[in-house]
């Protein structure tokens, strides 16, 4: 599933894994923003039970501030939004601790803050890193503060051992959350580098190096061959190369733009008019492979010769109106004990003799030689059989 793109303030179009965190950043701070206005609502009756009303004042602007900072993430001021939430942590950590000291624990959300301002992918890296080495500098600070001064509380030891708790349970809750963050990154990250190494960039269809790992998989899986020398339906397979007619002067005439419009039309031509059971797949620079299963070679030879006049209906815009497309194939059945190259040579060279002959015809190449002796797998003999001439059509 694709991320849509974001834009940051300054401009910069998010990579998907950018946005992939940036995403689940601000969920992240919706959720802390919550936790933390409930617990400081819980703080409140507290503090006052104790007679701490500074605490308890304190408590219900730090409500305040993160009330602020939903609202302004409901309204599509992250920014601002994320700014108020660590103003309103960091002064919220300074005030407690200075009020009832380092024991109380209210300096943890600080921590939890601190790989959330790493993670922001809409601030420059160089903010990031200042106002990370700023927060750790303010919790090296506050605790020699405490080290200093006496708290200007004193609360029971059961409750600051209770403070502490809650507010390192809610430290580790929000480093969970990033933890699934960094992992939905690197999945997001092995998928679009899967998608790499498995698809063509311009045509998704299979790269060479993933279809022929799939091909030969199926070549290798399909059941062998009975005591007459015959493959049941299942085991049949045929492997066809097409190749799109007159590239070079496409490239050359019409430009990139239309040349690349033409592999992509003949790629969307492939893909909705193939089974699912057939593997497609970019084969070279203007070449595409197919191979079918299932089909005896004159039942193949129709369907490809059908691929073929879905391709010759193709129209590709361009500068001078449209311009027309065609594609020569080459089309050859893999015999028992014949390799999946040896194959593709053969289907390779029913295609040069259907270049050869004018291009946008289906070229069907002879078993080899030995294949009818009983000898598979030997050098396969010249293509020489022409079944289909689109231009004598």
């Amino acid at each position: 599933m694709s991320t849509p793109s974001i834009l940051t303030p300054s401009g910069r179009v998010l990579t998907p894994q950018e946005a992939v965190v940036d995403t689940a950043f601000w969920q992240l701070l919706r959720q802390f923003s919550w936790a933390g206005a409930a617990l400081h609502l819980l703080y409140i009756p507290l503090f006052l039970s104790f007679g701490a009303r500074t605490l308890a004042a304190a408590s219900v602007g730090s409500v305040g501030l993160l009330a602020v900072a939903t609202v302004l993430q409901r309204i599509g001021r992250t920014q601002g939004s994320f700014w108020v939430l660590l103003g309103g942590v960091a002064a919220h950590a300074l005030f407690g601790v200075w009020a009832l000291g380092w024991d109380s624990g209210l300096w943890w959300p600080l921590v939890g803050l601190l790989p959330a301002i790493i993670l922001h992918t809409r601030l420059t890296e160089e903010i990031r890193w200042r106002a990370a080495v700023c927060l750790i500098a303010g919790c090296v600070t506050l605790r020699l503060g405490s080290q200093l001064a006496a708290p200007l509380h004193e609360l029971p030891p059961v409750v600051l051992e209770t403070l502490m708790q809650a507010n390192l349970l809610m430290a580790l809750l929000m480093l969970m959350t990033l933890a699934k963050v960094s992992r939905r990154l690197t999945d997001e990250t092995s998928t679009q580098l899967g998608e790499l190494l498995q698809r063509d960039s311009l045509t998704r269809l299979d790269n060479r190096r993933h279809w022929t790992m799939l091909a030969q998989a199926r070549l290798d899986e399909r059941p062998a061959a009975g005591e007459d020398g015959e493959l049941p339906p299942e085991g049949l397979l045929t492997v066809a190369v097409a190749d799109l007619d007159g590239f070079r002067l496409i490239n050359e005439r019409c430009g990139h733009e239309a040349a690349d419009r033409s592999l992509s039309g003949i790629a969307r031509v492939l893909r909705d008019n193939l089974r699912t059971t057939d593997l497609v797949g970019r084969w070279g620079d203007e070449e595409f492979i197919v191979m079918m299963s299932g089909l005896e070679m004159p039942e193949a030879f129709e369907r490809v010769e059908a691929l073929r006049n879905r391709i010759a209906q193709l129209g590709v815009p361009h500068a001078y109106g449209q311009l027309p497309v065609s594609a020569t194939i080459g089309l050859a059945e893999i015999v028992p004990g014949e390799s999946l190259s040896a194959a593709i040579r053969r289907a390779e060279r029913a295609l040069v003799e259907g270049k050869g002959a004018g291009g946008n015809r289906v070229v069907s190449a002879q078993p080899p030689v030995a294949a009818s002796s009983g000898r598979a797998g030997a050098a396969p003999e010249a293509p020489v059989v022409a079944l289909t001439d689109a231009a004598d059509a």
